[in-house]
């Protein structure tokens, strides 16, 4: 008898133990979780590491499941992010390039030359600043090829110097819905549209323009213009 009421004794034992390490790792999740600090992502037309969200795409994994936290490695740029992957990557890695892991070769918004675009941005956690968009327009992505920086015709929140559009203040959070003008004479079967969102992080004087070390924030989407 002794024997039997130890035996059930140690069940019950490990039972409470077993629910007590699921619910502690059910914590430690929900803590992980919103450690988290998402900013931002290309919404229409969709970005390269945020395909995922388009199951019609047909994408397969693996993802870049925190597509909203694309953002250089989390390292602070200068002005000319020259410590930034081409397409958000932490410098020297190559994972959202044309070419790598998460370029599944999908087109995900088909254009005209000379086009005025309707483009989205969905801003997650707003730190302010500016961002721009810029062109590879030709089939091969390299380094070098974003040679053309596109100006805003009109958006959402206010524009400065043409190619430049300030995201808001602290917490101005959502949809960014703003147009771009294409260049004309330029076609390609695929192309490269890169968004960059130049926080004014750390907090600077002027809400759209951060001059010094800032956080960075990087997305490439695969287009074409006809």
């Amino acid at each position: 008898m002794r024997q039997y009421l130890s035996k059930r004794f140690v069940s019950a034992v490990c039972r409470i133990s077993f629910k007590m390490n699921k619910a502690i790792l059910l914590l430690l999740v929900i803590v992980g979780l919103s450690s988290v600090q998402p900013h931002g992502y290309v919404r229409q037309p969709l970005a390269r590491t945020s395909i995922f969200r388009n199951p019609s795409f047909g994408a397969t994994m693996p993802f870049w499941w925190n597509d909203t936290g694309v953002m250089c490695g989390d390292e602070v740029q200068d002005i000319n992010f020259s410590r930034c992957g081409r397409c958000g990557d932490a410098f020297g890695q190559t994972h959202a390039n044309q070419g790598g892991t998460y370029d599944k070769g999908i087109i995900t918004g088909t254009y005209t030359a000379g086009q005025i675009m309707d483009v989205e941005v969905d801003i997650t956690a707003n730190h302010r600043g500016f961002m721009q968009f810029e062109l590879c327009p030709q089939v091969t992505e390299t380094n070098g090829c974003f040679t053309h920086r596109l100006n805003f015709v009109s958006g959402d929140r206010p524009i400065r110097s043409g190619n430049m559009m300030c995201t808001g203040n602290d917490h101005q959070n959502g949809i960014i819905r703003a147009r771009v003008q294409l260049p004309a004479g330029v076609r390609c079967t695929r192309c490269t549209l890169r968004w960059t969102y130049r926080t004014s992080y750390p907090p600077n004087p002027d809400a759209c323009f951060n001059g010094g070390p800032a956080q960075t924030f990087r997305n490439c989407v695969d287009i074409r213009i006809n």
